[in-house]
């Protein structure tokens, strides 16, 4: 006869915590942008210049570097540098971008920004004779805050630098959002 070398509360915690480790593997847990809805057979990816409908200057490069280096990072799909005879084909639109004051000092003067990015962006697969949307967001977007001193010169430094952290944010999160299905 098989012996219990544990007391029985000690059994019945472990034996819970192993039933509920099956269960959540079973309901299809796992880590955020790791599996994919997208079909196993696309296997290669052109991500065009993002349009920039904005006064921003260079927003669609940083955006569209950010975005991807993202695809890069996941190692989903192999990036290629032109659209022909590529499976997946990403396009996207800066709609807006604004910057809004939220903190003041005693003066009125802002010493605190958010920064909004906004875009229109779908994933499309170009292997038929049409191409099929297989993931689109409309007004996809991301913030960031960033501060400045009103006596500082590197106020436009630190501009630059939310310009590249809200860019960051929303290809890791477009990325995400595309792999889950989301």
């Amino acid at each position: 006869m098989l012996q219990l070398a544990l007391d029985p509360g000690t059994w019945l915690r472990r034996s819970l915590v192993l039933v509920a480790a099956l269960a959540a593997t079973a309901c299809g847990y796992h880590l955020v942008g790791t599996s994919s809805s997208l079909p196993p057979e696309l296997r290669t990816m052109y991500v065009a210049t993002f349009e920039n409908r904005t006064q921003w200057a260079d927003m669609d490069q940083r955006l569209t570097e950010s975005v991807t280096q993202e695809w890069v990072r996941r190692r989903r799909f192999q990036l290629m540098d032109s659209p022909e005879g590529v499976d997946l084909y990403l396009r996207g639109v800066i709609s807006s971008l604004s910057v809004s004051p939220v903190t003041f000092d005693e003066q009125g003067r802002a010493t605190e920004y958010q920064m909004t990015l906004t875009v229109q962006v779908q994933l499309e697969d170009v292997r038929g004779d049409e191409p099929e949307i297989l993931w689109q967001d409309r007004a996809f977007s991301r913030r960031t805050s960033y501060q400045v001193d009103v006596s500082a010169v590197d106020y436009f430094d630190r501009q630059i630098e939310a310009m590249d952290q809200v860019s960051k944010e929303l290809a890791r999160a477009l990325v995400t959002a595309v792999l889950e299905g989301f």
